[in-house]
């Protein structure tokens, strides 16, 4: 017997509202000096998506530096284990990236994905404030390479070499 599927874009957007967000999308001081406000509205864009809505993504920092944001780890992130799901990782690990390079992207271009390597070393404990750290490692006019972490404290549990394609420039 199959089920009928659900409207999964109804769904989505249901469920997005009824996670509440503990403040603004971009928290005060939260965009660097040095960050294009022609790129505020692609910021607000991202951390507004369905899936960072409902892990509880929130920005804390973004310069020509890099990146940096922050998912406090609960029930809704973790494996039976009492860990962290290793999806939650990989999902957010590429949004993080997209974040430290949007202030090295040209006026009216944008970016997608197209290779991502994640290496999870440990697992990390729900509870904790787990920080995703991003920078670019090389932007070009077609391709970008960026690296992402997410830590606690100093000790690292995953990392992403992430690879994008640079249009519309």
């Amino acid at each position: 017997m199959t089920r009928p599927l659900p409207d999964l874009a109804a769904a989505l957007a249901a469920a997005a509202a009824s996670v509440e967000h503990p403040g603004p999308l971009i928290p005060e001081g939260a965009l660097g000096p040095d960050f294009p406000a022609a790129r505020r509205a692609d910021v607000e864009l991202v951390l507004s998506l369905p899936f960072q809505r409902l892990m509880g993504f929130e920005l804390v920092r973004i310069t020509r530096d890099g990146a940096e944001s922050r998912l406090r780890l609960d029930a809704r992130h973790a494996t039976p284990a009492g860990t962290v799901h290793g999806g939650v990782l990989y999902g957010l690990l590429d949004p993080a990236a997209y974040l430290a390079l949007l202030p090295h992207l040209p006026e009216g271009a944008n970016a997608s994905t197209h290779d991502i390597f994640v290496s999870v070393m440990r697992p990390a404990p729900i509870g904790a404030d787990l920080r995703f750290h991003a920078r670019v490692i090389r932007s070009g006019r077609r391709v970008a390479f960026l690296d992402a972490e997410a830590r606690l404290g100093d000790t690292v549990y995953a990392a992403a070499r992430i690879t994008k394609t640079v249009f519309g420039a």
